[in-house]
């Protein structure tokens, strides 16, 4: 596994109901301290917090997570703000691994199994393992933040989808499946007009810095 000081995480993933949910970007520790901080300097203000108050802050930020999770459409949320209030419970959550240099690489905001419920935020090491089908689909791009994304809990799960017809909710999977026989844990994809008006899609892998194949399906 490759070696490196980390303050930030490359990509957050939020699966709010099964299958289903986000997956963000953070391209440096500028980046995900601005996205986090988006969320923590009014809502500190808002609730007359101490910031410099480790609790206070990760209470602030694990509430709202908690509400998002709770009504997730509920008017008020949009990609962006879900995108910074991800930042700043996982930023509140490893604050001391962070300030080690001992970020994860890729961070997951999910509901607990069982009948107790709540929200678990954990390093997700399952992601640079890379067993040749996609773990995440995102629809958007790295240097965008990311975007809505689907899950897939195992390679039948993910090629049932990717063999049916695609539609307006779901078309990534079925598009990265045509296109790739294996690729890493994540690939993202936006649409991308072709020169003769049709319509094509730009992928990218994400391998995390970890070996990972990227092998395009043969025709015929």
């Amino acid at each position: 596994m490759a070696k490196s000081t980390r303050r930030h995480p490359d990509l957050v993933l939020l699966q709010v109901v099964e299958g289903e949910g986000f997956g963000f970007t953070y391209l440096s520790p500028e980046d995900f301290d601005y996205a986090a901080d988006h969320f923590m300097l009014p809502a500190v203000k808002f609730a007359e917090a101490d910031v410099s108050d480790p609790e206070q802050r990760r209470e602030l930020a694990y509430d709202f997570l908690w509400r998002y999770f709770s009504k997730p459409q509920r008017k008020g949320y949009f990609r962006e703000n879900v995108r910074w209030i991800a930042a700043a419970a996982v930023r509140e959550k490893f604050f001391k691994e962070a300030e080690a240099g001992k970020m994860p690489r890729v961070v997951i905001i999910e509901r607990k199994s069982g009948e107790d419920g709540g929200i678990v935020i954990r390093d997700a090491r399952e992601y640079l393992d890379h067993p040749g089908y996609p773990l995440a689909l995102i629809v958007g791009k790295a240097s965008a933040g990311g975007g809505s994304a689907h899950f897939f809990a195992s390679r039948a799960a993910y090629e049932k989808v990717g063999a049916s017809t695609p539609n307006q909710e779901m078309w990534l999977p079925q598009i990265v499946f045509r296109l790739y026989a294996e690729t890493p844990s994540v690939v993202m994809g936006i649409p991308k007009p072709g020169k003769k008006g049709d319509m094509g899609v730009e992928c990218m892998a994400l391998a995390f810095g970890e070996r990972a194949k990227l092998v395009e399906r043969k025709a015929g």
